[in-house]
């Protein structure tokens, strides 16, 4: 509640009172007194905004216009005249191959210090759409000068070709072999032979063919069967002929999942002259799967074998795993397989044989494994492999008693060993590679022998290859050997020594068509013995050029 008292002043009145005397139609009394008046307003003061006005707005979209507009366009013609006339399109024929003519033949000829003649030769077909083939020759041979009986001769001649249609491949090669090689490995101060009594040559003659689809795509159906004749004889009336066929075929049945198998007939007969036939066949299937996805890979299957008529059922289980893509991969597995002990497949790993014995038997192999692979950086790689192998029946090498330079096999019924295999490479494109790797077995365990004769424990590989702009080439293989175990006429037992072996060669392009070449082996000159009183040659080098057409 406020109250105003306002007093009126004397000279306010005043004023107003002279004011209203001047108006017209106004009475006025000088003389009469003026009075003092007091007004008290008395009233209630509540301040209040007045209420404010709003407005409810309502959004909406407009409705929409679904006429289709019509559009009328008038373009004026332009009359241009060009100077220029373009010409007619026409098509073009294409242009020949860029690829330049092949140098499909080639003769390598050269000499060496052991009497030693050279002659390599190759002649292909060339570019076809449809089919090709080609043929190869080759011939070499040392005589060493300290020992008249100490030489050998090597021939070998091959002719293949194959033949394209839309959706098969054909293949078809003839081949002969002619190594001859003598027994030299006797005392020449006591004794001498005549050369016919010590010459031993062994032929092989060998006839395959083989088909394969060509499918349009990875998920199709393939096989690729081939059939393989082969006869060998030695000069002494010895046999063998085989016949082994193979077909394996394969299907991809999902994304990352592929099953196969395989069926192997491999069927030998061994004759020698007089004498009774020796058979000797192996008849496997090898069904498998495999999954095979981004950094794993799994092949899994058995092996039902009849071997000689004795029924094994092998595992076939192999493994990779990537702890690190590429870099680091697991591998491990476990496998097992027959090496099949033919009078031929012997000979070529001891050419000093006397014969096949007649209780020989397949080796059966086993081998349990765990190792790492994979790649360091852009240009090194690296594999390694512990093992556990377990053979069966794995024949030995040792003197024959009644005539000691020839061999003779024992058959160990169980050998074991553990292995371990290591190498590491480094590649620079074609211009520079290095790479070492070796295999030692800790041979620990004979059920019949006392030692795994001939059966060297270690042995190991330097190899390196460099080329000095794209035509100088170089070349080095180092080789190391340990010892290894023979059985003496007194039933004792020595060992060989290990040895190094070093070889080296070059080769040098003049031109496009000529080059020369050069090559030395066993240049530390040491006479070490793989098998018992046989010596190795010593150093030799071979030399000549190489014509390119």
């Amino acid at each position: 509640m406020n109250t105003l008292k306002i007093n009126q002043q004397k000279t306010f009145f005043l004023a107003a009172i002279a004011a209203a005397s001047l108006l017209p139609g106004s009475k006025a009394n000088a003389q009469e007194t003026l009075k003092q008046e007091t007004i008290d307003i008395i009233s209630t003061n509540q301040p209040k905004l007045r209420d404010a006005y709003k407005l409810n707005l309502t959004a909406s979209l407009p409705s929409v216009d679904t006429s289709r507009p019509v559009l009328k366009y008038q373009i004026p013609a332009l009359n241009l005249n060009f100077m220029y006339q373009a010409t007619p399109l026409k098509p073009l024929a294409l242009g020949r191959d860029s690829l330049g003519n092949l140098q499909n033949n080639f003769v390598k000829l050269g000499y060496g210090n052991l009497q030693t003649p050279y002659v390599q030769a190759g002649f292909g077909s060339g570019r076809h759409e449809n089919y090709n083939y080609g043929l190869y020759v080759n011939y070499t041979g040392s005589k060493d000068q300290d020992l008249e009986d100490k030489k050998y001769s090597n021939l070998n001649v091959l002719a293949s070709g194959t033949y394209l249609t839309e959706k098969l491949k054909f293949d078809a090669s003839l081949g002969y072999d002619r190594n001859t090689v003598h027994y030299y490995g006797y005392n020449h101060d006591t004794a001498s032979f005549k050369t016919s009594d010590l010459a031993q040559t062994f032929n092989q003659v060998t006839a395959a063919v083989g088909v394969e689809n060509r499918p349009q795509n990875d998920w199709a159906f393939t096989f690729k069967p081939d059939v393989k004749f082969i006869l060998f004889n030695d000069s002494y009336k010895r046999t063998e002929n085989t016949f082994q066929f193979k077909i394996p075929i394969r299907k991809q049945v999902f994304e990352d999942i592929y099953v196969g198998a395989e069926g192997v007939f491999d069927l030998s007969t061994y004759k020698v002259d007089n004498g009774k036939a020796i058979n000797n066949n192996i008849v496997a299937i090898h069904p498998a799967v495999d999954i095979i996805k981004p950094g794993f890979v799994l092949h899994a299957g058995v092996n039902p074998t009849w071997s000689n008529g004795q029924f094994k059922l092998l595992p076939d289980i192999v493994n990779e795993s990537h702890l690190i893509k590429k870099k680091l991969i697991l591998s491990s597995g476990w496998i097992s397989y027959f090496e099949k002990n033919s009078y031929r497949n012997l000979a070529n790993k001891n050419p000093f044989l006397a014969g096949l014995a007649d209780d020989m038997l397949n080796t059966r192999v086993e081998e349990k494994y765990t190792g790492i692979k994979g790649t360091l950086g852009s240009h090194f790689n690296y594999n390694t492999k512990f093992a556990a192998v377990t053979w069966y029946d794995q024949p030995l090498f040792i003197n024959d008693t009644l005539d000691s330079k020839r061999f003779i096999t024992v058959n160990e019924t169980m050998l074991r060993a553990f292995q371990l295999h290591a190498e590491i490479g480094y590649i620079e494109e074609e211009k520079f590679q290095v790479r070492v790797s070796f295999d030692w077995y800790n041979y620990n365990k004979q059920e019949k022998e006392v030692k795994p004769w001939h059966l060297a424990p270690f042995q190991g590989d330097l190899f390196a290859q460099y080329t000095i702009g794209r035509k100088f080439h170089l070349k080095a293989d180092l080789f190391a050997l340990s010892g290894s175990y023979y059985l003496l006429p007194n039933k004792d037992f020595d060992k060989t020594s290990s040895a190094w072996d070093l070889n080296a060669g070059a080769s040098y392009d003049i031109g496009k068509n000529f080059g020369l070449w050069v090559n030395a082996n066993n240049i530390f000159n040491s006479h070490y013995q793989r098998y018992y009183l046989y010596p190795t040659y010593g150093f030799n080098i071979v030399g000549g050029v190489m014509i390119k057409f």
